[in-house]
């Protein structure tokens, strides 16, 4: 081999080597690839989130480990109920088997009793206030009856009254006035033409003659109206 052969041989096998070593060069990660560590403002914000999320597992468990440990008695006392209200006693009955088989404690059985009693107050102070409305409604209508009602309003009401302290009984009084219907518009005129065939026939009725602006149960009845 010339010399000339081998000099252009050893410079092929030196561009050969600087080839290789560009294409690894290449090959390497630049710096824009490569993910930065998390900064100490991100380290803080994971760390809080993982805290608070174990705390919150940790609030759980400890809640439901002391509701398992307070359990269900081997027998609900008698339940508190606010006075007037009344539970029914088979309801009562179901609600204490579903609770033992729940596990509920004697407090928070309680608590549902309490949540239940409340409704039912509620519910018969709008029943209540309801029958209340509606008596009053039928007295406007008695007051405002071109039959009954206007000039006649006051002479309707004490003849109707007359007749109801002639015929009606202490009980039918209570039924009519703790319902309302005793301001109830035919009621009143049902009493009224009893009470006028009655005074045209000649049959005296006692009862009191007394007028006023009290409704029309409470002066038949003898008792204020709700």
């Amino acid at each position: 081999m010339t010399d000339e052969t081998q000099a252009a041989a050893a410079q092929d096998t030196t561009a050969a080597t600087q080839a290789d070593a560009a294409q690894s060069e290449s090959s390497l990660p630049t710096p824009d690839a490569v993910t930065p560590p998390p900064t100490e403002a991100v380290q803080q914000e994971e760390g809080a989130k993982t805290g608070d999320k174990a705390k919150a597992e940790g609030e759980g468990k400890e809640t439901d480990d002391k509701d398992k440990a307070a359990g269900a008695p081997e027998e609900y006392a008698d339940f508190t109920v606010p006075d007037g209200v009344e539970m029914d006693a088979d309801v009562l009955t179901e609600f204490k088997g579903i609770a033992k088989e729940l596990g509920i404690s004697q407090e928070t059985a309680q608590k549902f009793i309490d949540l239940q009693a409340g409704m039912e107050t509620k519910r018969a102070e709008a029943l209540q206030q309801a029958l209340a409305d509606q008596s009053q409604q039928w007295m406007d209508q008695v007051k405002n009856d071109k039959e009954i009602g206007g000039e006649q309003y006051d002479s309707t009401v004490k003849l109707a009254t007359k007749t109801i302290e002639a015929f009606g009984s202490p009980e039918l009084r209570a039924v009519l006035n703790d319902s309302g219907l005793g301001n109830h518009p035919e009621l009143v005129k049902f009493c009224h033409r009893i009470g006028k065939a009655m005074s045209e026939d000649g049959l005296v009725m006692g009862g009191s003659q007394e007028g006023g602006e009290k409704d029309i149960a409470s002066r038949l009845w003898g008792q204020q109206s709700n």
